[in-house]
């Protein structure tokens, strides 16, 4: 990949991933638990999906978004906070990736996933991230019931990425239906 495809797709997933990030926000914020943690998000599943497809670039795109969004809504002060969530955003799906591909023989990509990969695959992404991002959270005392917020963030994360993988995976199948040769 050249250096000026790479920096789209990294400016190209924060991007969308920021504005669904806010679309999440507009939807579902009565559905907030606690800072940081939503009964519902649906970015989880664009930082998997991104993963898959575009690797490490898709990791530093999320990563920046996260970054970006820490510092514009939620910053109190902790700059080392705001840029280690961020990381964390955009590492554990190259984590959860990593462990799936290797451990469990799922394919690397959304194309050659069935359902009970995809589904396979955001369970454990639900369980890593959630569990990274409270432990930091932890580490710096942002989070009151470490136990709950982390059930509640695995709980967001699974449903966010199943809704966003799923409709990935269906449209990417639509695509390639209508885009058969139709037989007389």
């Amino acid at each position: 990949m050249t250096l000026p495809s790479y920096v789209a797709v990294v400016l190209g997933t924060a991007l969308a991933y920021g504005v669904l990030f806010e679309v999440n926000t507009l939807l579902f914020s009565a559905l907030t638990f606690s800072a940081g943690v939503s009964w519902i998000f649906l970015p989880s599943g664009l930082r998997l999906a991104f993963i898959l497809v575009f690797g490490v670039s898709g990791a530093l795109g999320i990563a920046l978004a996260s970054i970006i969004t820490s510092l514009l809504f939620f910053f109190e002060g902790n700059w080392q906070s705001s840029i280690v969530t961020g990381l964390i955003s955009g590492g554990a799906p190259l984590l959860a990736r990593k462990f799936c591909v290797d451990f469990l023989g799922l394919g690397a990509d959304l194309k050659g996933l069935n359902g009970l990969g995809l589904l396979k695959m955001a369970a454990v992404f639900a369980v890593v991230s959630p569990l990274l991002h409270q432990l930091w959270y932890l580490s710096q005392g942002l989070t009151e019931d470490f136990v709950r917020s982390t059930l509640v963030m695995a709980l967001g994360d699974l449903v966010g990425s199943l809704v966003v993988l799923y409709l990935a995976r269906w449209a990417l199948l639509s695509v390639a239906h209508w885009r058969k040769p139709r037989q007389p």
